[in-house]
């Protein structure tokens, strides 16, 4: 792993020193018009100490502000974001080629069933998975997890494009069965839905209709193998890549959603909002690619190894997005780049266990990156070094 020392100094906080000269800056993004509002079924106002914010269906962010060389303070070219959907036929497939590289690079992580540097995310989720959750460090935590993913495709498997999102908004609204969606493609993107399976259904997932093995695409079995698993085992248990897709909870990552999520006036109550609570008759964007694509026998719904899905992290990066675009509206600005609150203890917004999480607060990702501090993570711009184009 003899890049991981170049790797970290672009990352984060890896070498975080005051005294890079700020007179050296890269350009900054032009800023991206805001999403239009979608006339679509709009989540619950989630009780909170903002007060019961409503959904409007339209969205709450002022226009797109033209970001400022005070916030652009990344030593290096952002790399951009884009959308599934947008890339060529070709970056299609030098990405999928790169998720299957990383598939064949032996495993760093030490846990028990990891093979591969692919399983060693899926296991270092798993492992977190109590802590990481409900609390005010998940949006950061994810978007860390998720920037080293890139970096690792990029170092180890020659990777020179960013990490796509999937804007499921834009599919939602698009009126076509889930099953025609260009992301599901099996020759241009991730292959589709598993054949109808019977099985065990305790959280009443409506209208499941997969959960079997992913029959076709670059990731069907035996091909491509989830080596831990289900639940919170991390041992070697090598099985196939199952998807149960459920439409009513793909429909939760709606354009309103998404609105509801924004309409908040600071982090504490933004990650709050974006994954809402887990119950099932209650929309979040969050559970949308979760449960949506993963139904009750998916890999990507197991909430331990739902990184074992490669579309964990396309829909995680739409996440992000979203964060993304609310922290850069002028109204969130500079305190979204700055302050962080929520819980420390999963559930506990009233602080009766363990208080708030600070900038200063570190997390870990295993033995995949060093840890790094909540402050270093803020700005995609600074250590991270990327940014979103817009669809």
């Amino acid at each position: 792993m003899k890049f991981w020392s170049t790797a970290t100094a672009s990352l984060v906080g890896l070498a975080i020193s005051s005294q890079v000269s700020a007179a050296v800056l890269p350009r900054c993004p032009a800023p991206a018009p805001a999403p239009a509002p979608a006339e679509v079924v709009a989540a619950p106002a989630l009780e909170d100490t903002a007060g019961a914010l409503k959904p409007s269906g339209v969205s709450p962010l002022l226009p797109w502000p033209s970001p400022s060389k005070a916030y652009c303070n990344a030593r290096c070219t952002p790399v951009v974001r884009k959308s599934w959907r947008k890339l060529s036929t070709t970056e299609k497939s030098k990405y999928i080629a790169a998720v299957q590289c990383l598939a064949k690079k032996k495993s760093i992580s030490g846990i028990a069933g990891a093979k591969n540097i692919f399983d060693d995310f899926q296991g270092t989720h798993s492992e977190q998975t109590p802590t990481i959750h409900w609390v005010g460090h998940f949006v950061l935590w994810h978007r860390y997890f998720l920037a080293t993913y890139e970096t690792y495709l990029r170092k180890l498997c020659g990777y020179t494009g960013a990490q796509p999102y999937w804007d499921w908004e834009y599919d939602n609204a698009s009126g076509l069965d889930m099953a025609q969606w260009s992301i599901f493609s099996p020759t241009t993107g991730f292959g589709g839905n598993g054949p109808y399976k019977t099985g065990d259904n305790p959280f009443g997932i409506p209208d499941r209709s997969g959960g079997g093995c992913v029959p076709d695409g670059p990731f069907a079995y035996p091909k491509f193998t989830i080596n831990m698993g289900p639940g919170d085992s991390t041992g070697y248990n090598p099985h196939c890549l199952t998807r149960d897709f459920s439409r009513p909870l793909m429909k939760w990552g709606n354009q309103s959603n998404i609105n509801w999520v924004w309409d908040t006036p600071d982090y504490g109550h933004f990650t709050r909002r974006l994954e809402n609570v887990p119950d099932f008759t209650i929309p979040n964007i969050h559970g949308s690619g979760h449960f949506g694509v993963g139904g009750a026998l998916g890999t990507i719904g197991d909430a331990y190894n739902s990184p074992g899905d490669p579309l964990f992290y396309l829909h995680h990066a739409n996440l992000d997005r979203v964060f993304w675009q609310w922290q850069w509206q002028k109204k969130n600005l500079p305190s979204s780049l700055t302050e962080v609150s929520g819980p420390i203890v999963p559930f506990d917004y009233n602080n009766l266990s363990g208080g708030n999480v600070t900038a200063s607060f570190q997390i870990n990702i295993g033995k995949l990156a060093p840890n790094a501090p909540l402050s270093a993570l803020l700005n995609t711009q600074d250590y991270l070094c990327y940014t979103y184009e817009e669809p």
